[in-house]
């Protein structure tokens, strides 16, 4: 994962002929230079761009999905903290109060079945 940090910043701060260079390579032959586990790529990366850009890396400049990358893990990452709940489980915490609610007279008197 260092290998892309410094890929990024090698990138995305680097004058406009380096940009093209890395525009002309594909994410899949960067991952490959920077020595990017397979686990890493396939189960981030690859589900990452998917989802994000909705085409695999074979198909993706290096320069995009740094742009990419960077936007979600640097840019904007106390956007996507993870909160926890404190006590609990989803279940209890969540999910059987809002059932409870939803289920009383008063509230509609949703059944559940099943």
């Amino acid at each position: 994962m260092v290998g892309l940090l410094l890929a990024t910043i090698d990138c995305l701060g680097g004058d406009e002929a380096t940009q093209q260079q890395y525009d002309r390579m594909t994410a899949h032959e960067l991952f490959l230079r920077f020595k990017i586990s397979e686990r890493l790529v396939n189960d981030f990366l690859k589900p990452t761009l998917l989802v994000g850009l909705f085409k695999p890396p074979e198909e993706l400049s290096a320069l995009v999905v740094m742009e990419l990358l960077y936007y979600y893990a640097l840019a904007h990452q106390d956007s996507f903290d993870v909160r926890w709940i404190k006590n609990g489980t989803v279940s209890d915490s969540l999910i059987a109060p809002m059932a409870d609610y939803l289920m009383k007279k008063e509230n509609g008197g949703l059944q559940v079945k099943g």
